[in-house]
């Protein structure tokens, strides 16, 4: 790879929001409080994007952020809440309004979705929905998120669920060399699959290092750079959520967050404060304040 081509690789994260045209399927990294790419919505929300279809198993503040916002008007997940305080807000709100349509799967289902795209099939094999309700109201709506048939080999009954094959995938990680190589510490969830089954994939991480630094811990490297588009280096991407290894959530943002979304109201107060009030990633974090931001560092070796 050439030094011209190295460099291709790094854009800012307007660049990269920039690239996600209305109406994108886009596979959503990260799980739960760790390493959502919430830097990422927030752009989203500051140029504006509409009509996104989101695709992951579970995310909480990232989601909320798009679909109160009207970035994402469609997810296809297993679950969305704020882990250990309390049920999605803008998402209840907007579904009932009409605005949001969710595609409900259970983990094991998404997580299959994104294997069978990643291995360029149109559907995988799947046991753990059979006689749920999801098979079942699925047969009743004539919907085609899942498919129960006679196996061609034994002649039992399987369920298959659709791939994914998205238009981008945006993954958070840890460290990236310049060439795109990617490591992931902690819980990996199904960014594995899912950085391998979108068209193009966007890379965002806390840290840039050399290549030798990636040899020296081959087995940390979860996305090789062959698989990379794209990458964009950014601290504290996941603020408020947690990065193991770098820093923690930030319990007192999340309970002000969870709390103003309770209502319309409060949720545009907080969306023009901390999303539309600020013009970039920086200025989001100076708002936040640095002092707030380092208490939140991980503590060697524990991670947190």
């Amino acid at each position: 790879m050439t030094e011209a081509e190295v460099e291709d690789k790094r854009i800012t994260l307007a660049e990269a929001a920039k690239m996600v045209p209305n109406g994108s399927e886009i596979f959503w990294g990260g799980f739960g409080f760790q390493r959502a790419p919430i830097a990422f919505a927030h752009e989203l929300t500051r140029q504006k994007k509409r009509h996104l279809n989101i695709q992951t198993c579970g995310s909480e503040v990232d989601l909320e952020i798009m679909c109160g916002a009207g970035v994402a008007d469609k997810f296809e997940i297993a679950f969305t809440a704020i882990e250990a305080l309390g049920l999605s807000n803008n998402a209840r709100r907007r579904v009932a309004e009409g605005k949001l349509q969710v595609e409900d799967y259970s983990n094991l289902a998404m997580a299959m979705r994104f294997l069978g795209g990643s291995l360029n099939v149109p559907f995988m094999p799947i046991r753990s929905l059979m006689g749920t309700d999801m098979a079942r109201l699925a047969r009743f709506k004539g919907d085609k998120k899942l498919e129960i048939i006679d196996c061609p080999f034994t002649g039992e009954k399987i369920c298959l669920v659709p791939s994914v094959k998205p238009d981008y995938s945006i993954v958070h990680v840890q460290r990236v060399d310049m060439t795109g190589n990617a490591q992931i510490d902690g819980i990996v969830g199904e960014d594995i699959e899912g950085s391998r089954c979108g068209n193009k994939l966007i890379v965002l991480a806390e840290e840039l290092i050399d290549e030798e630094e990636i040899r020296t811990n081959p087995d940390q490297t979860k996305i090789p750079a062959m698989y990379v588009d794209h990458v964009v280096i950014l601290p504290y991407t996941a603020h408020p959520m947690m990065c193991h290894n770098y820093y923690d959530y930030d319990l007192e943002h999340l309970q002000m967050f969870h709390k103003l979304t309770r209502t319309e109201e409060g949720w545009q107060e907080y969306l023009d404060t901390y999303i539309l009030g600020v013009e970039s990633h920086s200025e989001y974090l100076e708002k936040i304040g640095w002092e707030n931001l380092n208490k939140l560092k991980a503590k060697k070796p524990w991670g947190y």
